[in-house]
């Protein structure tokens, strides 16, 4: 093989790990936020409880 497409293929393969590692990162970042605020919301839910006077 030419030492060029070598270069070319390592480039795609290096690109590709970056793309896929990005996405990743993504997703996991996403999935916290959406935690943080099912969390924030159970407390909104508690807290509108208490001041309605509803026992859970």
């Amino acid at each position: 093989m030419d030492a060029d497409v070598i270069m070319k293929i390592a480039g795609l393969l290096i690109t590709g790990g970056a793309i896929y590692g990005g996405i990743r990162a993504d997703l996991r970042a996403m999935h916290e936020r959406i935690s943080d605020v099912k969390e924030s919301a159970a407390l909104a839910h508690r807290r509108l409880d208490q001041l309605t006077g509803v026992r859970t």
